[in-house]
């Protein structure tokens, strides 16, 4: 039997957007999310606003493009606005891109580290149309790791 990918919770559901402010409104007023973050990522070209769910650990986040040469542009110029990924929380970034690997699926990038956390990918070629993201925390994990 194959290694599965250690999946601890999910994280989070992503929706690409044109405009923020167009879209918040009806996860905030009308099926009563809380907003609980707003960033921007100029490397990557977006920026996004984190919204909690009543009665659960997991988030949803709207993300809207920068400007033209965005990925998020390309992506609502090719798709129209709608989901871009779902994320998940692992136990091990490399089991995990090493159990996508014995998948067969090659992780899209790689595993990707920066900024504290590390990162995987299955392309929505490989899924059947989903862009799955598995993430660990690696400032937070090492820290609650006992020491060896």
């Amino acid at each position: 039997m194959k290694e599965q990918i250690g999946i601890k919770r999910l994280d989070h559901v992503c929706w690409a957007v044109h405009k923020l402010e167009d879209t918040l409104p009806l996860l905030t007023e009308l099926m009563g999310m809380r907003e609980t973050g707003r960033w921007e990522n100029e490397e990557q070209g977006f920026r996004g606003i984190s919204l909690e769910l009543p009665g659960g650990t997991a988030h949803f986040e709207l993300l809207e493009p920068l400007g033209e040469d965005s990925y998020l542009h390309r992506f609502l110029e090719e798709r129209g606005p709608g989901l871009h990924h779902v994320t998940f929380e692992v136990s091990d970034i490399d089991s995990a891109a090493q159990a996508v690997r014995d998948y067969g699926i090659e992780p899209f990038r790689g595993v990707q580290r920066g900024h504290g956390w590390a990162e995987t990918y299955i392309h929505p070629k490989d899924s059947g149309g989903v862009l799955f993201q598995f993430y660990i925390d690696e400032d937070h994990h090492h820290e609650s790791e006992p020491p060896k």
